[in-house]
């Protein structure tokens, strides 16, 4: 007994319902994937005083205190284990679980969100607490 291949075992209709969950899927991951490397330097003096002037105002008041020193997280200043992509990725997506944390990307273009971890990764060369 000899089987047909898959492909003509499965509808055509069925193909292009696979194929178009495929493509959402790759839609879906691309802003992120796009995103895994900063447009600038992160070491870009005018891009972290904008980030810093943007977690003044979202980032400090209840969640990393002033500075990113204190609030319901780690402090970000002495961070020598500081991950930019990482900080980028959590910053667009958030974070569930005991640490969470909600997620900005549809509220920051990706170049905020990286003047942010810009501003963070400067923290992270200052001295601890």
């Amino acid at each position: 007994m000899t089987r047909k291949p898959l492909a003509s075992r499965v509808s055509r209709a069925s193909q292009a319902r696979l194929g178009w969950a495929l493509l959402c899927l790759g839609a879906l991951a691309a802003p992120t994937a796009r995103a895994a490397e900063p447009p600038f330097a992160l070491t870009d003096p005018a891009r972290i005083e904008a980030g810093k002037t943007r977690f003044g105002a979202t980032c400090a008041a209840y969640c990393h205190g002033s500075e990113g020193v204190g609030g319901r997280a780690p402090s970000f200043k002495g961070r020598s284990d500081f991950v930019p992509a990482a900080a980028f990725q959590t910053i667009t997506e958030g974070r569930r679980g005991a640490d969470i944390m909600p997620p900005w990307g549809k509220a920051f273009t990706p170049e905020q969100i990286w003047e942010l971890v810009s501003y963070l990764n400067w923290l992270s060369t200052q001295p601890a607490p």
